[in-house]
C-alpha cells in the first residue's frame, strides 16, 4: 500500500490526528481500541516516525469524526474576514460507550487556539473521563439544558440549565449526567494557550 511521503505533509498528518484526538479527550489506547489501529502505530504516526497507509488514514478519520481531506488539506491562506462552517459539513463524534455527542461548531481558522464545542450528555450516563489538556488550556462552560456534574481533577460541581463557569483543563475530567432524567447540553469554548 502507498504511503504518505511528502515530510511535511505527514507532520500535518502527525499534528492533525493528535489534535484531534486530544480534542476528543482520548487516549493513544482509546483511539487503538475504537479504530483498530495499534497504539504503537497511532504513535509512531503523531511523531512522524512512519507515514499512514490510506487504509489506515481512513480508519482514524472515521474514529476521530473528520473526513480523510482533513489530514491532508493545506489551511487556506488568505481567508476573509468571515470563515463559515456549514451545517451539512459533518463535524460530529459520538462516543460509542456512553452515547455522548461533541459536535464542532466554532468555524476553526490556522492559528486559530479557540475552539467551539456543543456537547449532548444523555440521561443517566457520564462522558470521560477526558484526558487532560495542556497546561494552561481552559474551558468555558455554558449548560444550556439539563443539569450535569461537572469534575476537573478533585474539584466538582453541578451545574443547572442556565449556569456557566470557567475551567482549568489541565487535569482529568468528565461530564456526570448519571442522576439527569434528560440530556445535559453542553456549550463549551476552549482556549489552548
Amino acid at each position: 500500500m502507498s504511503t504518505i511521503e511528502d515530510k511535511n505533509l505527514a507532520l500535518q498528518v502527525a499534528r492533525t490526528i493528535r489534535g484531534r484526538r486530544e480534542q476528543l479527550g482520548l487516549t493513544l489506547r482509546a483511539l487503538a481500541s475504537k479504530s483498530g489501529v495499534s497504539a504503537s502505530m497511532i504513535s509512531d504516526i503523531e511523531r512522524g516516525a512512519k507515514s499512514p497507509t490510506i487504509s489506515t488514514l481512513s480508519a482514524l478519520a472515521r474514529t476521530l469524526g473528520l473526513p480523510v481531506s482533513a489530514f491532508v488539506d493545506r489551511p487556506a491562506s488568505g481567508f476573509g474576514r468571515i470563515h463559515v462552517v456549514r451545517a451539512s459539513e459533518p463535524r460530529e463524534f459520538i462516543d460509542a460507550l456512553s452515547g455522548a455527542k461533541r459536535r464542532d461548531i466554532g468555524a476553526a481558522l490556522a492559528g486559530s487556539n479557540v475552539e467551539f464545542v456543543r456537547y449532548a450528555v444523555p440521561p443517566h450516563t457520564v462522558a470521560g473521563p477526558f484526558t487532560a489538556h495542556e497546561r494552561g488550556t481552559i474551558e468555558h462552560m455554558h449548560l444550556a439544558s439539563g443539569r450535569v456534574r461537572i469534575e476537573y481533577g478533585t474539584e466538582v460541581v453541578t451545574l443547572e440549565a442556565g449556569d456557566s463557569c470557567t475551567c482549568i483543563a489541565d487535569a482529568p475530567h468528565r461530564f456526570d449526567n448519571r442522576e439527569g432524567d434528560e440530556e445535559a447540553l453542553i456549550y463549551l469554548v476552549i482556549e489552548r494557550p
